[in-house]
């Protein structure tokens, strides 16, 4: 019995030397369930053959398969302790030690116990990887080859010593060889299945999902644009009515007051329609990114909001020098300036209204710079932080605008691989909005023109 224990010793140093690799949660999870499917095989072979053994006068295999029903058992006991290693090489050099141990306790070669390599051979490429198989294999392959020599040296005497030879190993190798290979492949090919059909299914959920999300926005869409544009016609219509009326009867005092809500009602609906198109058009037009400083976007979009700032008293402090981005200088002025115009109209009450624009570290790792707008107004309540960003979405009606400004922001880095999000700690207390977006020199990956 040395060559048992010699085997097993070699299977376990293979093993060893082959499963250092690490392996991810989902090749762990596919390796603990085929361990535990072959141990409870494993069980009820070795107990229906010792007792088929036995009852067939073979009693001198019923100890090797007993020795392997415990051992299994020892296997499951680590399996359920997380040592799924461990469990496999018990498992393995079991299976090889009891089948050498039945063919040097039998007809050598020739033993109907040689029939359990294959299984061999397969149990290792359901549990390990290639290179253990093929630690596996060979160990098989030398495990004939003792025996064969054995039987040749006249150690071990069976009803084919006199006429055995080398043959009987050449064909058992080419066995070997053949089903391992098979089965690798067959394995191989029924993992990368699994795991496409796992990412396609991944994929798809995830592409649920988002039709879901479009279909739901799409609704809120068609109803408030339905809304919002119906609203400012049902105003003049009304007042067309007062203006007739005012013409008729010289009042033109009335009739002014008439004219300037008529005014102001095809004003909303121009802006409206104005943000509607500026919104399809985000994604659509596909220009070539550059290198942009964002300390001229900064200045830039500032100019253009210059206006409205003054006239709500809103001081703009900015850190620089700020990083240099990677994407479309126009659409990203759009993007800072509906920012700034998004602070400038929750200030609030404030005396001292103030925006601080600066940039900051994190990102860094994954070539993104992230910009932050913070403002000192009214704050947003955490329960609707996460819709601010929707289409049409307003926190406070009486506030002037169409709804259109964040979403448009949140389109606008979209179509730069980046993300934007929302930090306040609730009303009262300001809000910072902070965009991650591709450093200089990084390829864009968002969703560009397909959008």
């Amino acid at each position: 019995m040395r060559e048992v224990t010699f085997l097993n010793g070699l299977a376990v140093g293979y093993a060893s030397a082959a499963m250092d690799a690490p392996r991810g949660a989902a090749e762990k999870a596919r390796v603990a369930a085929n361990l535990r499917m072959s141990l409870f095989a494993g069980l009820a072979g070795s107990a229906l053959g010792a007792a088929a053994n036995l009852l067939g006068g073979m009693a001198q295999n019923v100890a090797p398969l007993v020795a392997l029903c415990a051992l299994c058992l020892v296997a499951l006991w680590l399996l359920r302790r997380g040592r799924a290693l461990a469990a496999a090489l018990v498992l393995l050099g079991g299976l090889l030690g009891s089948v050498h141990a039945m063919l040097m306790l039998g007809q050598g070669v020739h033993d109907r116990a040689a029939l359990l390599y294959p299984v061999i051979i397969l149990v290792a490429a359901l549990l390990l990887d290639r290179r253990l198989l093929v630690a596996t294999t060979a160990l098989c392959v030398l495990s004939v080859a003792v025996v064969v020599r054995l039987e040749e040296m006249g150690v071990l005497r069976t009803a084919f010593t006199d006429r055995l030879g080398w043959l009987p190993l050449v064909d058992m190798t080419i066995i070997f060889v053949v089903t391992a290979v098979a089965v690798h492949l067959l394995v191989a090919d029924v993992v990368r299945g699994t795991a496409e059909a796992r990412a396609q299914g991944e994929r798809l959920a995830e592409a649920n999902r988002e039709l879901e999300a479009s279909s739901a926005e799409l609704e809120r869409f068609t109803y408030v644009v339905s809304h919002d544009l119906k609203s400012p016609l049902v105003t003049i219509r009304g007042f067309l009515a007062y203006v007739e009326r005012a013409a008729r009867a010289g009042d033109l005092d009335r009739l002014e007051s008439d004219l300037g809500r008529i005014r102001v009602a095809t004003d909303r609906m121009g802006r409206l329609l104005e943000d509607l198109l500026e919104l399809s058009r985000t994604g659509r037009i596909d220009r070539p990114h550059e290198d942009v400083p964002l300390d001229a976007v900064v200045r830039e979009a500032r100019a253009l909001v210059e206006g409205r700032l003054s006239a709500r008293g809103v001081r703009v402090e900015i850190d620089e020098p700020l990083p240099v981005v990677r994407g479309d200088r126009q659409r990203l002025v759009e993007l800072v300036q509906n920012l700034l115009e998004n602070a400038a109209k929750f200030m609030g009450d404030r005396k001292d209204p103030e925006v601080r624009i600066g940039s900051r570290d994190e990102g860094a790792g994954a070539g993104q710079v992230t910009l932050f707008v913070r403002d000192n107004g009214i704050g947003i309540d955490p329960a609707h932080q996460g819709r601010v960003f929707e289409l049409f979405h307003r926190l406070d009606p009486r506030v002037e605008g169409t709804g259109l400004g964040l979403a448009l922001a949140r389109r606008i880095v979209e179509t730069h691989g980046g993300r934007i999000w929302l930090e306040s700690a609730g009303v009262g207390r300001g809000s910072t909005f902070c965009v991650s977006l591709p450093a200089a020199g990084s390829p864009v990956s968002g969703l560009g023109s397909a959008r």
